[in-house]
């Protein structure tokens, strides 16, 4: 395969690794944080679609912004460094852009799914959250370890990391949903 194609298909990767890790982040912190506050699968359900879809959609955004600067940026160092035609086959065409953004969308309404599958079928919250950490663990390490293959680094440190970072967006929406537990029920204070 050739250095551009290569380069093309990581940029493709690029949005749909972006939209899956926004996406399950996200996610994974409304279902803890609300289902920990409420106790109410409904409202996790709720929450947790109306949530994801817009955050797949705000990353969608972000991402095409992103993108579309570094573009400029692209044009403007070939620009000054008289490039040759050739180098133009590395900046980022607007298609390439659409397309990363719309994947990133995708991928990030794809994430929500098997997270909230639990809240649809066992509608216990515990066991609900617990089933969706689970869940999102394995997705979390399997996008860190593919990552880190892609990239060509240390696939089980990538997996690890990506798990690291879903644990602690947990805890910090466990904190925040025990907080908000306390005040719903009249108890104020944090503890």
């Amino acid at each position: 395969m050739d250095r551009v194609r290569k380069m093309r298909i990581k940029e493709l990767f690029q949005g749909i690794a972006m939209g899956l890790m926004d996406g399950l982040i996200t996610l994974l912190g409304i279902i803890v944080g609300v289902g920990v506050a409420t106790n109410d699968a409904k409202v996790v359900i709720i929450s947790g679609l109306v949530g994801g879809i817009s955050n797949s959609f705000g990353t969608s955004i972000g991402f095409y912004t992103s993108e579309n600067a570094e573009r400029g940026q692209q044009i403007e160092f070939y620009k000054k460094s008289k490039g040759t035609r050739k180098d133009l086959q590395y900046i980022h065409s607007h298609s390439e852009i659409i397309g990363s953004a719309v994947l990133s969308f995708i991928a990030g309404a794809f994430a929500i799914v098997f997270p909230l599958l639990p809240f649809f079928l066992l509608y216990d919250v515990l066991t609900s959250m617990i089933s969706s950490l689970i869940i999102s663990a394995m997705m979390l390490f399997v996008l860190g370890y593919y990552i880190g293959k892609i990239n060509e680094t240390d696939r089980l440190r990538s997996g690890f990391k990506y798990l690291f970072l879903g644990i602690m967006s947990s805890i910090v929406a466990f904190i925040l949903g025990e907080v908000l537990r306390r005040f719903i029920e009249g108890k104020g204070g944090i503890f």
